[in-house]
């Protein structure tokens, strides 16, 4: 009895993950995306930084709703993103990033680290490639 439930457990460890495949990738494909809100280039403009917190919006949300990841997780994950988005409300796509990145540095920093959070909970395979 012991072994059949150690067998089931096991597999549906394995499907649960299997399961994770497509947020994975997705998640992986966003990986340049959030590394660069981590630590912006100085040259770049608020635009360019708004559109990057725009591309996470689709993954981020199917982490909301994916039932493997506490809610604790994923809504630091979203509320890190919307404190990002907070900082460079008010200001135009033409503006230069520079001045605020003092202000951004540890949102950013926290959004890196809430998504490898997310990817570690997911049991992403460290095998996927952006594609």
């Amino acid at each position: 009895m012991l072994v059949v439930c150690c067998l089931m457990l096991g597999a549906c460890g394995r499907s649960s993950a299997a399961d994770n495949t497509a947020i994975c990738q997705d998640l992986v494909n966003l990986q340049a995306t959030v590394q660069f809100l981590a630590a912006p280039d100085p040259s770049t403009t608020v635009g360019e930084v708004r559109g990057d917190l725009d591309k996470l919006d689709p993954t981020f949300q199917a982490v909301h709703d994916d039932a493997n990841v506490p809610d604790a997780e994923d809504n630091a994950l979203l509320d890190t993103q919307h404190a990002y988005r907070d900082q460079i409300a008010d200001m135009g796509d033409d503006t230069p990033f520079a001045p605020t990145m003092q202000a951004t540095a540890s949102i950013g920093q926290a959004l890196l680290h809430d998504y490898e959070a997310v990817r570690q909970r997911l049991a992403c395979p460290s095998g996927l490639e952006p594609g």
